[in-house]
């Protein structure tokens, strides 16, 4: 096991905080120590009395935290929801409803707990320690850990509570706690978290959690459980820091170019010489990109994108032409995904720039590495940086949610008002769509409650598409059966595609083809099992979800 003070040997090497981070992702793995309910391990590997010696520790220590928050391989969720489909064997069965005990300890992790407490318990040992840095430093363990309880209690429900540091083996078997009590503590530490970040740091320091991370948690911990009104009060305050502002353009915020900008509210960060995400192999085509199709876009989500005057759907716009139906599509389309047809230059294949999955060797649909449905990702892989890799951050928690966090509790709350058509507004003008009034008035919709809560689901599923989120608003919606259920098809070119050159043999038509058939038939699947091998390690104690006994 790699000792904490291993790591500090990197400590004075390092630019940006989640820098580390990326260090601690490769070097900070846990040993082969026998696991019990709570995944322990001997604490004294990275708590002895001689690590707490300097507040260049304890930041460290509480650095590690961060090591638990959504990372790349978070865009595997999409897999798991309408959006998408992997042929990474958990997420498909995932997104085909056929899972069990067996393949559900993803988030099962009490290796965050005991980090935390152990910090709490340990830093009051750092001589001479700023309070003002000590203050942050437990704030930002909070934040830390009311996430982690968060996506716990999200996709499980019920979950032992450890609210202490457990040093003794024998008493980590401890029974479920309420998710409703475990989302009251989850919402305390936040709020003691928020007062004591800051709104916004500098230098070395980007990347750790503010003010405005705490509330933005706070907000979709609310909307989750149905609580619209404190949702939409949380996503409000955030907006009144007056510290957020949407990127500019849409495509480019998920590059590069938006890490730590102003609507970049948390992200995981990655550096080209310490720690670069995978998020090419996961989403990239493989002919334009050296990436791997692990995760691709399913028609389903492609045909749900407006035409670019707001008709929905597309095909009701006068200008729809069967053989050319990405043109004159919401620009976020061909910034989110590849479609058959489109052109994208990029830097390392420039003999190569045209998306077809019916020819190229690579993503020919069917082959080794090519795309199940026809379609391929370009949102979040990075368009400049060596093949193979990726350094832009990803992008955990940002502005444009927190708009759609309060356009959906406040319409809720309320219906249809000014302010709830002024932040959709904004995420529509950036996009390069017509606004709500428009928009409505075109497909001849009344602006009622009813009405709005469909667009609103509409414009998130758009608006986060390849974020990993879809897989949480269809579990707390409830909409499983209506979405996850039945065939998964190709793309659909029986028209041919008319930017495809039917030269050398080639061919530019596909017929719609079933992928898979999925099965959401069952309302266990809007909750996880608990995973066999932690209900085997309990000792009777822990009981399987109700659903999945």
């Amino acid at each position: 096991m790699t000792t904490i003070n291993a790591i500090m040997m990197m400590k004075k090497h390092t630019h940006k905080i989640l820098a580390i981070v990326g260090f601690m992702v490769a070097a900070l793995t846990l040993g082969s120590c026998k696991k019990d309910l709570l995944d322990q391990h001997p604490l004294n590997q990275i708590t002895d009395e001689t690590y707490w010696q300097s507040a260049d520790d304890a930041t460290m220590f509480a650095t590690r935290m961060y090591t638990y928050m959504p990372q790349d391989n978070f865009v595997y969720y999409e897999g798991m929801s309408d959006n998408g489909i992997s042929n990474d064997p958990n997420t498909r069965r995932f997104g085909n409803s056929t899972q069990d005990a067996t393949i559900s300890d993803k988030e099962w992790s009490y290796a965050p707990m005991r980090q935390a407490y152990s910090f709490f318990a340990n830093v009051d040992k750092v001589p001479n320690m700023d309070p003002a840095l000590k203050k942050r430093l437990i704030a930002e363990v909070k934040f830390v850990l009311a996430y982690r309880y968060f996506i716990m209690t999200t996709l499980y429900g019920d979950v032992p509570l450890v609210n202490s540091l457990i040093t003794d083996p024998n008493a980590a078997d401890i029974p479920k706690t309420a998710k409703a009590a475990i989302v009251k503590d989850e919402l305390q530490w936040l709020d003691e978290a928020a007062a004591d970040l800051p709104l916004s740091y500098t230098g070395a320091d980007l990347g750790r959690a503010t003010k405005g991370a705490a509330l933005a948690l706070k907000t979709r911990i609310y909307l989750y459980t149905g609580d619209y009104t404190n949702a939409a009060a949380t996503a409000k305050s955030v907006m009144d820091l007056g510290v957020y502002t949407l990127y500019p353009n849409y495509f480019d915020f998920f590059q590069k170019d938006g890490d730590y900008s102003s609507e970049d509210i948390w992200s995981f960060g990655y550096t080209l010489t310490v720690h670069q995400n995978g998020l090419r192999d996961i989403l990239g085509s493989q002919a334009l990109m050296n990436g791997r199709n692990i995760l691709d876009p399913t028609s389903e989500l492609v045909n749900d994108y407006e035409s670019k005057n707001g008709y929905y759907p597309y095909t009701k716009d006068p200008a729809y032409v069967a053989t050319d139906p990405y043109s004159n599509r919401d620009p976020r389309l061909r910034q989110t995904v590849l479609c058959p047809g489109d052109i994208y230059a990029y830097p390392y294949f420039a003999n190569i720039n045209q998306y077809d999955p019916f020819n190229n060797q690579g993503d020919r649909i069917g082959g080794d590495l090519g795309s199940r449905s026809g379609y391929s990702w370009c949102k979040n892989v990075d368009r400049y940086d060596y093949v193979r890799s990726g350094t832009n951050n990803w992008k955990a928690f940002r502005y444009g949610e927190v708009l759609l966090n309060y356009a959906e509790a406040q319409n809720e709350v309320g219906g249809p008002s000014a302010d709830v058509i002024a932040v959709l507004d904004q995420i529509r003008t950036r996009a390069g769509m017509p606004g709500i009034s428009k928009t409505f008035q075109i497909n001849g919709l009344a602006l009622t409650q009813d009405n709005l809560r469909n667009f609103i689901r509409h414009e998130r599923r758009i608006e986060l598409a390849g974020e990993g989120l879809r897989y949480f608003d269809v579990l707390r919606w409830r909409i499983g059966e209506q979405v996850m259920q039945g065939p998964i098809y190709t793309v659909d070119a029986s028209a041919g595609i008319s930017d495809i050159s039917t030269a050398n043999g080639h061919i530019n038509k596909y017929p719609k083809t079933v992928i898979e058939q999925r099965f959401f038939n069952n309302p266990k699947f809007y909750q996880w099992p608990i995973p066999q091998s932690a209900i085997d390690a309990s000792k009777g104690i822990l009981t399987q979800n109700p659903l999945w006994k």
